[in-house]
């Protein structure tokens, strides 16, 4: 056999991985976890050879990575997103699994509270989304999770400022699903801020929006509640 005839990756390690991928794929994390460190184990045909690319090498430790945030290891996670071995190999793999390396990095960090590098890292993937995808709701998971961790760290600043990107980004490519999560999270944006009048007519807009669209009834309810709310907070800049 030629070495160009050569396979590109090892037919064991691609059973290896399909084997972790499976238990992934199951919910079997831990097994999945221990499954992928058996991949670079010796073969029981040693006459076969050891073939394996950096690409290949990237998806292990991509799955790795998604095992570990499964498992809420997200400081381990973190550090194979990190890797040498990550960062030479992501741009190597398809457009689907950069954005997938790229959103999952993000959301990361996300859940560490490290909002500056999550910005930095979703924004990647929103460029891969928009540009090599073009996929208006990979686009509009993205600034919904980017807006998600603004409000779960009560980073209130980044995101009044997110949600403006994000209606911008909405009316440039015609994307009116961004635009309502833009709208939803600017409310508590305000309220954290103490912008109260602003909060109180942006939820007026939400219930708005809610009562055309005949949303169920639960929804609206705790758009009620938090317009309620707004009544026993202080009174800001409005």
């Amino acid at each position: 056999m030629q070495p160009a005839d050569k396979p590109s990756v090892s037919a064991t390690f691609v059973e290896r991985f399909d084997t972790a991928a499976a238990l992934a794929r199951d919910g079997q994390y831990d097994e999945a976890l221990k499954a992928y460190a058996r991949i670079h184990a010796p073969f029981k045909d040693r006459t076969e050879d050891r073939v394996m690319t950096s690409e290949f090498l990237g998806m292990i430790e991509l799955g790795k990575a998604y095992c570990l945030i499964k498992l809420e290891r997200m400081q381990e996670a973190k550090e194979l997103f990190e890797s040498r071995v990550m960062e030479t190999a992501h741009t190597r793999l398809p457009k689907k699994t950069q954005y997938e390396y790229h959103f999952l990095h993000g959301n990361t960090l996300g859940n560490l509270g490290m909002i500056t590098e999550m910005d930095t890292v979703m924004k990647r993937a929103l460029q891969v989304a928009l540009h090599d995808l073009e996929d208006g709701s990979l686009c509009a998971k993205i600034w919904h999770w980017i807006l998600y961790w603004a409000k779960r760290h009560e980073d209130w600043v980044y995101l009044e400022e997110q949600c403006y990107a994000a209606r911008a980004f909405s009316i440039k490519h015609d994307n009116p699903e961004i635009q309502d999560k833009a709208l939803e999270f600017s409310c508590h944006a305000y309220r954290g801020l103490g912008k109260i009048e602003k909060a109180r007519r942006c939820v007026q807009n939400v219930l708005k929006k809610y009562q055309d669209e005949q949303t169920p009834a639960d929804a609206v309810k705790e758009w009620e509640h938090f317009l309620k709310s707004l009544d026993t907070v202080g009174q800001g800049t409005g």
